[in-house]
């Protein structure tokens, strides 16, 4: 590990909506931390690596790097790791490595995507997305993303998604990993646990909230991860 003088720049890997435009409450939380929103593009044909090198081609001139990684996005950090040595630990926010709920595997992905745009209606958000004490003002921002996003595009990366099992090399990885369970998470029913690699490298924090957790408790997660970038020497304490 470099020197942990050397502040490391936060990469903002987005969730499903691919935009970035979600990370603003967290965003206003992290002071004068050095950070960097990664925007995917709205084309259908990227699979993950294609993903992890658009990610990877933003971090620009930073010296040390670790990615905070949103839900869809996990898969994403694993690669981007493997092709940049300076990124040197990942941050995984109600995350997963493998199909995360069933409803993905009983029902087409048409059928799928469809539900996803259906889950835009305010009332459904709350529930499954955001809690129920969720502000009006995100509700309609998240509501307008998604209803914004691409079928074509919200469909493949459905299909990514459903496709997509990167427990190997989550059990393989060899830099820090701090998971943010949303213990509240109704989208997300996999657990990281079964394929963590080995405890000296993994910690996993729950945090009392839904599943759009840098959403809605953005404070609770810039401490968590201050507290494990301490104690995990990646800055000094």
């Amino acid at each position: 590990m470099q020197n942990p003088r050397v502040n490391p720049c936060w990469i903002l890997l987005p969730g499903l909506d691919g935009s970035g435009r979600l990370f603003a409450p967290f965003l206003a939380c992290l002071g004068d931390v050095d950070a960097v929103v990664i925007r995917y593009p709205d084309d259908p044909r990227l699979d993950l690596d294609a993903y992890a090198r658009h990610a990877v081609s933003a971090i620009g001139d930073a010296r040390r790097c670790i990615v905070v990684a949103e839900s869809f996005s996990g898969a994403v950090a694993l690669r981007m790791q493997r092709l940049e040595p300076r990124i040197e630990a990942l941050v995984l926010v109600a995350s997963f490595v493998r199909c995360p709920h069933p409803l993905l595997h009983a029902m087409p992905l048409s059928i799928v995507a469809a539900l996803a745009r259906y889950l835009a209606f305010r009332s459904l958000l709350r529930m499954y997305c955001l809690g129920r004490d969720a502000r009006r003002e995100c509700v309609d921002e998240i509501r307008a993303i998604v209803r914004a996003l691409p079928a074509d595009v919200l469909r493949e990366r459905l299909m990514l998604i459903h496709s997509t099992d990167e427990s190997a090399a989550l059990r393989a990885i060899r830099v820090p990993v701090l998971h943010l369970r949303a213990r509240h998470d109704r989208l997300v029913c996999t657990s990281l646990r079964a394929d963590a690699p080995p405890a000296a490298f993994f910690r996993e924090v729950d945090i009392d909230g839904p599943h759009f957790l840098l959403q809605t408790r953005p404070r609770a997660c810039r401490g968590a991860i201050a507290v494990w970038m301490a104690a995990s020497g990646i800055v000094r304490a």
